[in-house]
């Protein structure tokens, strides 16, 4: 969907991560702002349940009513009526988390949803760039920590130190041949696979990966001629002078 036009529906959702955090004794959900393979000018909203899963099923019909409330009137009336209809006490702590992918547009809607969870005393965290992935993890790990099931360390760098370990285990015993070349679509998971590759250590698993198509400094290229959705539409691969033929992979 067009980016402009969703400055409302993320307001809408910072309303309903509230609900749902209370609804779950104060758990953090986590909103990651992000339209994946569409165009740059795209945008959406996705949100994420306590454990890293996606929203429970039957919220999604509470999320329609909010986002379809036809009047700021009508939205408050919808609002309230979900509060009472699912037993939720307005004045329970909740808190939510969002992060964003490099569409210019998440400015705003991260400013749309921070103003949803400022009017309705939501604690919010705004943990600025990250991938889809990342997001989920952070939000699992906040609703863990401190417990015997804790994931892992929340920030960025617990992610890739986690997926590095797990890698490492993964490839013990084994011999990599070659070199992995990643067509990363000029998209957030560029710069946030060349993180992860700082981690791996090259010198134990022998795995030798260069990313191509990491241009987020310039917006309007995101997804264009690039990246798996091309490779999946046009069943060729894509046009750049970047990818060597030895073994391409699109995320």
């Amino acid at each position: 969907m067009k980016a402009d036009l969703l400055d409302g529906v993320s307001f809408r959702v910072g309303l309903l991560s509230g609900l749902r955090s209370r609804r779950l004794n104060g758990q953090a959900i986590g909103v990651m702002i992000t339209a994946s393979h569409n165009p740059a000018p795209d945008n959406g909203v996705k949100i994420v349940d306590p454990m890293g899963e996606m929203l429970e099923q039957e919220w999604e019909a509470y999320a329609t009513r909010l986002v379809n409330a036809p009047s700021d009137q009508e939205l408050l009336d919808t609002y309230k009526a979900l509060a009472s209809q699912l037993k939720i006490n307005l004045s329970d702590p909740a808190k939510v988390i969002v992060g964003r992918d490099t569409r210019p547009s998440g400015h705003s809607l991260v400013t749309a949803l921070a103003d949803a969870c400022e009017a309705t005393n939501i604690q919010f965290t705004d943990y600025k760039i990250l991938t889809t992935p990342q997001l989920h993890y952070l939000t699992r790990c906040i609703n863990t920590e401190g417990t015997p099931k804790a994931y892992g360390k929340i920030s960025e760098q617990g992610y890739y130190e986690k997926l590095s370990e797990a890698f490492v285990r993964a490839l013990r015993g084994k011999k990599v041949q070659g070199q992995l070349i990643v067509d990363g679509a000029n998209g957030v998971g560029a710069p946030k696979l060349n993180e992860l590759l700082k981690i791996i250590p090259k010198d134990v698993t022998g795995f030798d990966c260069k990313v191509v198509n990491d241009d987020v400094l310039r917006p309007e290229i995101l997804n264009l001629d690039a990246g798996a959705d091309f490779v999946k539409t046009k069943q060729r691969a894509p046009p750049s002078p970047n990818l060597f033929p030895v073994f391409e992979a699109a995320p």
